[in-house]
């Protein structure tokens, strides 16, 4: 159960990041790994980009943080 922790929150690190190499790498590592898609999503990458959302409104994300990690969320989710 750790290990599947860590990979969700690398997951959600790489869509904060904007990192959109790792997201889709970690992604399908976590499939992979017999993680269903909807856990994947539910527990790493929609908290994720919910985070990245509250850090535009608090003003610590501009927009092109936004949308590298929206685009990192989209690669995960090919």
């Amino acid at each position: 159960m750790t290990e599947r922790r860590e990979l969700f929150a690398a997951l959600s690190r790489a869509v904060l990041d904007g990192d959109g190499a790792a997201a889709p790498r970690l992604a399908a590592q976590a499939l992979d790994g017999g993680v269903s898609a909807l856990d994947a999503v539910e527990q790493a990458l929609v908290p994720a980009i919910r985070e990245a959302g509250r850090l535009f409104e608090e003003g610590e994300y501009f927009l092109p943080e936004l949308v590298t990690a929206a685009q990192a969320m989209k690669a995960a989710m090919g």
